[in-house]
């Protein structure tokens, strides 16, 4: 049985062990994206025996960002790439389930974690390695199986409103097209940025052009930027990740101006096409931001298939994690959410009206 610890720098090892091609968000060149954005440092944790591994990518979290934790500031948390989570790859023997488990545990005590939050795969990739009373239901999200013959997706896939907007967006004329220059991902960065403001998104959800551009550089093989073009103006665009399987729909905006244009059905309607005939077995359009909001209905028009979103929440040092929340609220002046409602609590925006209100999350 053998243990490694690589970094996003160990690009070569951390490919061998866990490929973009089985999945892009735990890859290496999304590590990397990730810890030029935030700074965080990008592990990946290996168990392996002959006959298999399992692997666990994750960025560690110091907690000496935060204004209310000088004491803990050799302390920190972990938090995973989206749809991830401990993954068994190859044969997975109880044997190694049961020494993943165990030495997974010891890295934490070592490392000083405080608490574990992971943002699982919609399968059961995780299955007899994490404790089943920490992994929580989130929501339902929408998938699209791109395995159904194009005549199956308009007659069983695709609701009437869904097939009326595609075709509305086809008789407008909006054409999609691949990115393929620097000038055409700046504009879905212009896209993007003016949603978030459209939106009034809080300041995490802004990036910089090189986090969008890092994409092009560190997943070149696994990122698609599609650009919808009306009249010669670029008016909606979106980003999709995607490993050997799956298509992932992960970030993008519209012009509201041109909504009447539908151009984010004809992105979608594009995505869809490109998946199949790049042979992906599914296209995850994710959910909303509230169950059954607009977000999740324009999505669900697209597709009746539901798979299950869960979290993996844990609270290593419960002790410590009672104080950090305590400090949280003696700094703000008002109780830190629900655990149910945020993860770790202690990171949790404040509200607008706290006295001392300020953004602190890693």
């Amino acid at each position: 049985m053998q243990e490694m610890l690589y970094t996003a720098d160990d690009q070569d090892a951390w490919e061998a062990a866990l490929p973009a091609r089985a999945s892009v968000f735990g890859s290496a060149g999304y590590a990397r994206i990730v810890r030029r954005h935030t700074g965080c440092p990008a592990r990946l944790f290996v168990v392996a025996s002959h006959e298999g591994r399992i692997v666990h990518p994750f960025f560690l979290r110091p907690l000496n960002n935060l204004p209310f934790a000088e004491h803990y500031a050799s302390y920190q948390d972990t938090l995973t790439p989206e749809y991830t989570g401990p993954t068994g790859l190859g044969e997975v023997a109880p044997h190694l389930q049961r020494a993943f488990v165990e030495r997974w545990r010891h890295y934490c005590e070592d490392e000083r974690i405080i608490a574990e939050f992971a943002h699982l795969h919609p399968s059961d990739r995780h299955a007899g390695l994490l404790r089943a009373d920490e992994v929580r239901y989130n929501r339902d999200i929408v998938a699209i199986d791109l395995t159904l013959p194009e005549n199956d997706l308009w007659s069983h896939s695709f609701n009437e409103q869904c097939r009326w907007n595609i075709r509305r967006a086809q008789r407008e004329g909006v054409r999609v097209f691949e990115a393929r220059t620097e000038a055409d991902v700046r504009e879905f960065h212009r896209i993007y940025t003016l949603t978030m403001e459209r939106r009034n998104a809080d300041s995490r959800y802004f990036f910089p052009f090189a986090y969008f551009w890092a994409y092009r550089e560190e997943l070149p093989e696994n990122a698609l930027f599609l650009l919808a073009e009306y009249r010669g103006r670029i008016i909606a665009a979106k980003l999709y990740v995607y490993d050997d399987e799956e298509l992932y729909d992960f970030l993008g905006g519209m012009d509201i101006e041109y909504q009447q244009q539908r151009p984010a059905y004809a992105i979608i309607y594009a995505a869809i096409q490109w998946g199949q005939r790049h042979r992906k077995r599914r296209l995850i359009l994710g959910g909303g931001y509230r169950p059954d909001d607009g977000i999740y209905r324009f999505k669900a028009s697209f597709s009746p298939l539901r798979i299950r979103f869960s979290t993996y929440q844990r609270v290593c040092q419960p002790a410590l994690y009672a104080d950090l929340c305590q400090a949280w609220t003696e700094y703000y002046g008002c109780s830190p959410p629900h655990e149910a409602e945020y993860f770790p609590a202690y990171r949790a925006l404040p509200p607008c009206d706290a006295g001392r209100a300020r953004e602190v999350g890693g």
